[in-house]
């Protein structure tokens, strides 16, 4: 069986497009798009797309860990539910508290 911590932000082309086809927005504003789907494995996963617009390498590389972070110590993954998280540059506001909620918020 898959480790959900070393497998939590792989997918593959077919579990992309897949996801994308059932996809629904679980949530919008200025600084991020949400869409979660139905997971394909045991466990959810979560994919963080970060534009090059928000920053150099090591800021997007910062918040993808921030993300992956809370979502593995909340054990988020046992949901089932995959989510892709789309950011544009005004997420540079969002501290690791307010990502949390964001998060958490989804799953409640």
């Amino acid at each position: 069986m898959l480790k959900p911590t070393k497998h939590i932000s792989k997918f593959g082309k077919k579990e992309l497009d897949n996801f994308f086809t059932v996809a629904k927005a679980a949530k919008k504003n200025q600084a991020f798009t949400i869409l979660k789907a139905p997971a394909t494995h045991v466990f959810g996963k979560i994919l963080i797309m970060v534009p090059k617009a928000y920053g150099n390498a090591p800021e997007r590389n910062k918040l993808k860990r921030r993300f992956k972070a809370i979502f593995i110590n909340n054990k988020l993954y046992e949901h089932r539910l995959d989510l892709v998280i789309i950011t544009r540059p005004t997420a540079k506001n969002y501290d690791f508290d307010k990502l949390s909620q964001l998060l958490i918020e989804i799953f409640a």
